[in-house]
């Protein structure tokens, strides 16, 4: 304990005040890495979390006993990445997060004592306000999404029945959009969960205010937007045809197509009938034959035998005339050849067309490796005009152009692969988290080299001279009392130098160091004293080595 002392004091007040303040540093560290090292590494729960949502969720992540951290400003919760499934599915089971927005658990928590009418009608637009955001919020582009009712209700004795409304408004995704057919979705969902609602009634916006559906749009604007995506359809699919089969030629990447078209989006509809007068066919006759017999008598007078009954003029014989006739009448009906035509014309009839077509010439490399440009021969781009002309179905009738240009295109930089999260294939979180493990490995072991071990090493010092210190003391006081004859006589024999050169070659300076003993210092006195002429010659050959 008292060599530690002597260590400590003689290391001085600076040197202690800066070991200490090391000390401190490295205990300071070592807590903090310890810390690190020991918290689990936690990953995002949920993002862009409104106040409530971050309420509720942080209440029922601590009800389950589940590590959570919620950043500055709220949005954003994190858990231990073991537990990110298990709370996910205790968050799905209890309906969190769900936007700010309640459904048809609003009624859970209710009871139906006391409640008004009026209430429950409330109620009833928020509930199905809360799950018509719900389900609109699921679709993949959309982050969020609000919706807003109008249900008008009859007064009594009311003829009058107003439609229902709704207006939605949709937070998209970073980067995301919405098709028409999707935008149309929306307005039909929204207008079959609401009685007495159209698709027309429902209108559209995003969070950047722009207006994707108007309430009360009409078929026609409908109409031309499906004209307009038909036509950028056609166009591309004649892109791509034309950069397929050209690149074949040329090499992918080395051609640029543009296809414009006019499409005629007018339906038309066209009845024909078209008769055949040579080609007629008997399909039916008719013969009408009539036999005519008439007779005329003379008068009579009127006497009693010609009224009797049964007795007529030609018993009495009594003269007239008689006349007979007969008509014959046929008629034939021929049916004629006919030949009817319906021809309906659909929508998106092609006009025009016009192509442009970019090519790139060759390259030939030279001996040094240089790369020169050289422009396609005219035989070559009228091949390639051919062949375009044949992939778009080209009528020169219609008016369609083709233009064919060779040209040298621009180094374009190829893309680097987003590889921000990885590094040397592995992800950045595991690379730091073995870091700092190889890091708290490293700063242990240059403490104890640099620190403890000299620390130890020197205590060590201290007490192994003390030993030797008392031990020689010993053997010289036993080896003074031996020669004493020798020192004493006239021509007395002094130390020899060779042997006292090799018995201070087996001493460590090194380890005399520090203070020594106040008792040793007075044996050396004493020995000096009562050896003047020896100590003077030791010190004389001492001061010729060092020289």
């Amino acid at each position: 304990m008292n060599s530690f002392m002597d260590t400590l004091r003689q290391l001085g007040p600076a040197r202690l005040g800066i070991m200490g303040g090391v000390l401190v540093t490295l205990l300071i560290f070592f807590i903090f890495v310890s810390m690190r090292v020991s918290t689990p590494s936690l990953k995002l729960l949920y993002s862009d979390l409104s106040s409530t949502d971050s309420a509720s969720v942080a209440a029922k992540l601590e009800e389950s006993q589940i590590r959570y951290d919620v950043s500055p400003d709220g949005t954003r919760i994190m858990v231990p990445e073991s537990e990110v499934g298990r709370a996910r599915m205790l968050l799905a089971e209890a309906g969190l997060p769900n936007g700010g927005s309640m459904g048809y658990e609003l009624f859970d928590k209710q009871s139906g004592f006391g409640t008004t009418n009026f209430i429950q009608n409330i109620n009833q637009v928020r509930a199905l306000e809360g799950e018509l955001a719900r389900t609109i919020g699921s679709l993949g582009p959309i982050k969020a999404a609000r919706v807003h009712l109008v249900l008008p209700q009859r007064e009594l004795f009311s003829r009058e029945n107003r439609p229902a409304s709704a207006s939605v408004f949709i937070q998209l995704n970073q980067g995301a959009r919405l098709e028409r057919e999707q935008i149309m979705s929306i307005q039909s969902l929204v207008a079959s969960a609401v009685p007495n609602m159209k698709a027309d009634s429902v209108s559209v916006i995003d969070s950047q205010g722009n207006l994707l559906a108007r309430g009360g749009e009409q078929d026609t604007s409908l109409m031309a937007m499906k004209a307009e995506e038909m036509r950028r359809a056609y166009e591309t699919r004649l892109t791509q045809s034309v950069e397929d089969i050209i690149g074949r030629t040329v090499g992918y990447g080395r051609v640029r197509a543009t296809v414009t078209a006019e499409l005629n989006f007018d339906r038309v509809t066209t009845s024909e009938e078209v008769f055949d007068p040579e080609s007629q066919v008997a399909r039916s006759v008719q013969t009408v034959e009539e036999l005519n017999s008439e007779k005329e008598s003379a008068p009579q007078d009127v006497s009693v035998q010609n009224n009797l009954p049964g007795i007529s003029g030609d018993l009495l014989g009594e003269p007239g005339s008689s006349a007979e006739g007969s008509r014959v009448e046929e008629t034939t009906n021929f049916e004629i050849s006919k030949t009817v035509r319906n021809r309906v014309s659909e929508v998106g009839e092609v006009k025009r067309l016009s192509v442009a077509v970019l090519v790139d010439g060759t390259y030939a490399t030279d001996a040094e490796g240089n790369k020169t440009y050289q422009p396609r021969s005219e035989q070559e781009l009228e091949q390639i005009r051919q062949l375009v002309r044949s992939a778009i179905g080209y009528d020169e009738k219609r008016g369609d152009t083709v233009e064919i240009v060779n040209m040298q295109f621009a180094d374009m930089d190829l893309g680097i692969e987003d590889t921000s999260n990885l590094l040397f294939g592995f992800e950045r979180s595991d690379i730091l988290r073995a870091a700092e493990i190889i890091t708290v490995a490293i700063m242990v072991i240059l403490v104890v080299l640099l620190v403890l071990q000299p620390m130890v090493g020197r205590l060590l010092a201290t007490e192994g001279l003390n030993a030797d210190e008392d031990e020689g003391d010993q053997q010289t006081l036993l080896s003074a009392r031996a020669p004493t004859p020798a020192l004493t006589g006239p021509g007395g024999e002094q130390f020899s130098p060779p042997e006292t050169e090799e018995e201070d070659s087996l001493i460590d300076m090194k380890q005399v160091e520090g203070k020594v003993k106040a008792s040793s210092v007075r044996k050396v006195e004493d020995i000096v004293s009562t050896y003047p002429a020896e100590t003077v010659s030791v010190i004389r050959s001492w001061m010729s080595q060092e020289s």
